[in-house]
């Protein structure tokens, strides 16, 4: 057992239920303990006094922390309007909270203030960041996701990190320069990313694979028999919506009619979605990870909007369409990571192009499951080049 202290800046926080989130710290908590090394999940609480708090309000609303904002004040008002609403994410949050407790929080080291969170960084051999969009620029400011509260002396670089859109704002283009410097290596998730950091600093990025696919087929198998949820007795078509669009509903409606297979659906994900109290056969909220990858794996056909509901279809060998969450003019659009994804690959015709009924034509996993393996290897060679940075410092 190598004796190097791997901080890592993930994607883990409690009372969310993100299923993507919860299983890509999962994978990359695996992998780092697979080569031997032991790894802290470093997480911050911030005590900014009123008037820092005040300060920062305008920059961080220009850098789309108002849609942040706006999202949180929705949720509060469904909740009042939807009291059943309420209750059933109560649930949700409830059984992802308990995965986190007894997946990670062993693993948890909490600072409270910005100082102990800079002092605390000079207890690891390295520190990385990763996955997800961490590096979306309403978190730019924490100095946190990008890594700035990091002594200079300790090694630091990112994986599979992800800005979630397609350019930085002006205000913040000088600081992602120095943020992206202090690193010793980058990698990114998707091509759009890898455009941002060569532009905007002097580093090279490469693209490598999210950490959920740096398991195998097999270990998420193993990973889903944990689960002791009952599966419908019958085939089913599982819908793992993000976004609120009603007309992607309506296509899993007539997939269901033109099939006749059931439709078990996970509603309101992301926010309180009419529509999706039109569909669905089957819609349980008492899932956590273990649940979610469970019923993805024994569907006939899945249907998300979901970067990682599109990695754990690849992932488990499904029949699958990848919708868009927002329409592709929209400026608020995270598409790019799933364009890249299944650019890489060869599964682009897997994007929605109006016609539902190709989900049943089969893809050639033989194929894929090549590609896989070799963006895996390269994958890994670079974490693992990371995870050493401490040793050749």
């Amino acid at each position: 057992m190598k004796t190097e202290k791997i901080g890592g800046v993930i994607v883990s926080q409690f009372n969310h239920t993100n299923y993507g989130s919860c299983l890509q710290a999962y994978a990359t908590l695996i992998t780092v303990t697979k080569v031997g090394y032991d790894l802290t999940f470093i997480h911050y609480r911030k005590t900014r006094s009123v008037w820092e708090k005040i300060k920062i309000i305008p920059r961080y609303l220009l850098s789309g922390g108002w849609e942040n904002r706006y999202n949180a004040i929705k949720y509060i008002w469904n909740s009042y309007r939807h009291p059943e609403y309420r209750r059933t994410q109560n649930i949700r949050i409830a059984k992802t909270n308990d995965f986190k407790k007894q997946v990670f929080a062993p693993r948890i080291k909490e600072y409270i203030g910005y100082d102990a969170l800079c002092e605390g960084s000079k207890e690891f051999n390295t520190v990385f960041v990763g996955s997800d969009q961490v590096w979306r620029p309403y978190g730019f400011y924490s100095n946190y996701w990008n890594l700035n509260f990091v002594a200079d002396e300790v090694p630091k670089f990112s994986y599979a990190s992800s800005y979630g859109v397609s350019s930085i704002p002006k205000i913040q283009r000088e600081g992602t320069k120095k943020y992206l410097e202090r690193m010793d290596l980058i990698s990114v998730r998707e091509q759009q990313a890898k455009e941002i950091v060569e532009s905007l600093s002097s580093k090279k990025a490469i693209i490598v694979a999210d950490p959920t696919m740096l398991l195998t087929r097999e270990e998420w198998l193993e990973f889903a028999n944990k689960s002791f949820l009952k599966l419908p007795e019958e085939q089913y078509i599982f819908c793992y919506f993000l976004g609120p669009r009603p007309e992607i509903r309506d296509e899993v409606k007539k997939l269901s009619k033109q099939t006749g297979l059931k439709v078990v659906i996970m509603r309101h994900m992301d926010e309180y979605v009419p529509a999706d109290e039109t569909i669905g056969d089957y819609a349980p909220y008492d899932i956590d990870a273990y649940d979610f990858v469970k019923l993805l794996a024994n569907a006939k056909y899945v249907c998300t909007d979901s970067f990682h509901g599109t990695v754990f279809s690849i992932l488990l060998h499904k029949n699958f369409v990848t919708f868009y969450r927002v329409k592709p003019t929209s400026s608020t659009s995270t598409h790019s990571r799933i364009d890249s994804l299944l650019s890489i690959l060869g599964l682009s015709s897997r994007k929605f192009d109006g016609n539902i009924i190709k989900i049943k034509d089969e893809i050639a996993y033989d194929e894929v499951d090549k590609i896989i393996e070799k963006f895996k290897k390269e994958s890994m060679s670079f974490f693992v080049k990371g995870l050493s940075l401490s040793r050749k410092k």
